[in-house]
């Protein structure tokens, strides 16, 4: 029997290195992670389609293939083994392409799949405001479904769905601590000067990152995992807003990072259906932190409601999406307005948009820092 010919894409493919704790299924993965062992790394590349269309941010795409993994040591050889090597080679490539080396981490209701085509998406999207990014996608084990609103909606079977999910990220956290450490091993075998990294969590997958930030803080937080990540992205962070507060999870971001964008919007998800299954409790991504005082001074705050551009006559982007998906929650990846200022932060440089919330003279200590607020273009 002739073989298949190989799936080819007009517009060409990206690979995406991956790294994930999600339990194995031949060539991909399950909705769980492995219960012998839940925080066993797999990691790997697969290839996306290209579409090309950097505004068709709503577009589906496919999967050139299945992934191809790489890791399956789980670091047993933390230098030369295949997961170490398949690190080496996301850094090399990155290099190699003059890329950013972006270690992205997906929200809730992502499969694998959506997961790795949202990478894609977001480097297409980011690419056209001049940065490559080179991302390596940490996909914990969200079961990637939504269950519909016409039994009970939120409050219903969707709630319960948003809480295994939560449980999941949760669950994530030794995992991606884990991995946290080998990507700085990885950074550090590079020859010469060791590459600017970056990160961008968003939703949800800022849960994951609390609790592999309090698994980091038992041991793996060293002296040179210090400024990690040149710039560290939280997008409409579905935790506490007291997760910054002196002892709490997310505290050790400002040494992992040397700069922390806290992305907040007036994002109704957040405000109102993460409260409910969350018991009411004001959500960092939509209100901020509950006290801007107790932040480092390597932290900022910014509000990106006012600097979107959605409302902007002609600025909506095309293709379908829900009010949901092009404003409330998904701003971060596909509002023109937005996507300047991070592709500034996250490359180093100078974010002019950002307009400070009071002056010196007003709050005192450089507490007028941590606040600002995006202006339109």
């Amino acid at each position: 029997m002739a073989k298949k010919p190989k799936k080819t894409a007009k517009g060409g493919a990206a690979t995406i290195t991956f790294a994930t704790n999600r339990a194995r299924m031949d060539a991909g993965f399950g909705m769980n992670a492995e219960e012998a062992a839940p925080s066993r790394l797999l990691l790997g590349e697969v290839e996306v389609e290209l579409l090309g269309k950097p505004e068709a941010t709503e577009a589906g795409r496919d999967l050139m293939r299945t992934p191809d993994i790489t890791g399956l040591d789980d670091f047993a050889d933390p230098t030369r083994g295949d997961c170490a090597q398949t690190l080496d080679v996301w850094l090399t490539r990155a290099a190699a392409t003059k890329a950013l080396p972006l270690l992205f981490i997906h929200g809730f209701s992502n499969s694998f799949e959506s997961a790795v085509k949202r990478a894609v998406q977001i480097s297409e999207f980011y690419g056209a405001e001049g940065l490559a990014l080179a991302p390596l996608v940490f996909s914990w084990p969200s079961d990637g479904k939504l269950i519909a609103a016409d039994s009970g909606g939120f409050i219903g079977g969707a709630k319960e769905q948003y809480w295994r999910d939560q449980r999941d990220a949760a669950a994530a956290g030794p995992a991606l601590a884990r991995l946290l450490a080998q990507i700085r091993n990885a950074r550090a075998r590079v020859a010469g000067e060791p590459p600017r990294l970056a990160l961008l969590a968003h939703s949800m997958g800022n849960h994951a990152l609390a609790h592999g930030l309090l698994s980091l803080d038992n041991g793996l937080m060293t002296r040179e995992m210090r400024g990690l990540f040149g710039h560290a992205v939280m997008a409409s962070a579905d935790v506490d807003a007291g997760a910054f507060a002196p002892g709490m999870s997310l505290r050790i971001l400002a040494d992992l990072a040397e700069q922390v964008t806290v992305a907040i919007s007036r994002d109704t998800t957040l405000s109102l259906a993460s409260r409910i299954a969350n018991h009411g409790s004001r959500r960092l991504g939509h209100f901020g932190p509950d006290d801007l005082a107790v932040l480092p001074a390597n932290i900022q705050v910014v509000d990106y409601w006012p600097g979107l551009s959605w409302a902007t006559p002609g600025q909506v982007l095309p293709t379908g999406g829900s009010e949901y998906d092009l404003i409330q929650h998904q701003w971060y990846r596909n509002d023109m307005g937005a996507r300047g200022d991070l592709v500034a932060a996250l490359a180093g440089k100078p974010t002019p948009r950002r307009q400070l919330l009071a002056s010196e003279e007003q709050l005192a200590g450089g507490e007028f820092r941590r606040h600002a607020t995006l202006q339109l273009a």
